[in-house]
This record gives structure tokens, sequence and C-alpha cells, in this order.
């Protein structure tokens, strides 16, 4: 008696609402994470672009790591 009345109320299959999954690429954290990873990215560019000149090497290679650092630890988890 309980199952039937179960049965009556639960709509049919057709009209029930599926549910999507969430789009990866809409997560906020995503995009915070992109941000963070092109910033990194700017700093190691240009760190690098600093060393190749040997006068701006001191200020360059401090850049270079930095940048490389902030990139991994934006990527950390993505894999």
């Amino acid at each position: 008696m309980l199952t039937e009345e179960r049965v009556r109320q639960e709509p049919p299959a057709e009209e029930r609402v599926r549910r999507e999954p969430r789009q990866e690429w809409l997560v906020p954290d995503f995009w915070q994470r992109a941000i963070f990873v092109g910033v990194g990215t700017a700093i190691w560019v240009t760190g690098f672009m600093l060393m190749l000149s040997v006068l701006l090497v001191f200020i360059g290679l401090p850049l270079f790591f930095f940048g490389l650092a902030m990139t991994e630890a934006g990527l950390k988890g993505w894999r």
C-alpha cells in the first residue's frame, strides 16, 4: 500500500528534470587561478628578459624565480 502511494506521488520519468553537471570554466576558483598564473608568467618572462642584459641580471634573476614560483603555485592541483 505504501509503495503504491509513493509511485503515485513521483512524477513520470519524462517529467523529471535532468540536472546538467556544472561547467568547469564557470567556477570562480578557476578564474582566480588563471589570473594568478598569468601574472606569474608575466613576471618570470620579464625577469628572463632583464637577465638577457648583463647589467640588469641582479634584478631579473629574483623576478624570474619569483614568477616561476607563482606560476607553479597557481598550477598546483591542476594536474
